[in-house]
């Protein structure tokens, strides 16, 4: 299943981003920047649950940030297989 190509949602919300990948051995997810960087935590706006998904939290105005709220994000899964 893909995942949707944009995705909006409200401050006031939040929203869940998920991901999935089957593999043997059992692949490891993770989410990307634009640029090709992992998407790190950052406390109370953005985390990685253990089961790939990635949250955002509801967010005040004075704390939007654009490299968060307004970003790209792709998903990867990788093993020690490939």
């Amino acid at each position: 299943m893909e995942p949707p190509s944009r995705v909006e949602f409200s401050n006031n919300s939040g929203t869940e981003l998920r991901c999935s990948a089957d593999g043997s051995p059992q692949p490891k997810l993770i989410w990307l920047t634009r640029e090709g960087g992992a998407a790190r935590d950052i406390q109370g706006l953005r985390h990685m649950r253990s089961d790939g998904t990635l949250v955002f939290s509801p967010f005040t105005r004075s704390e939007y940030r654009q490299d968060v709220h307004d970003a790209v994000y792709q998903c990867s899964a990788t093993n020690s297989v490939g």
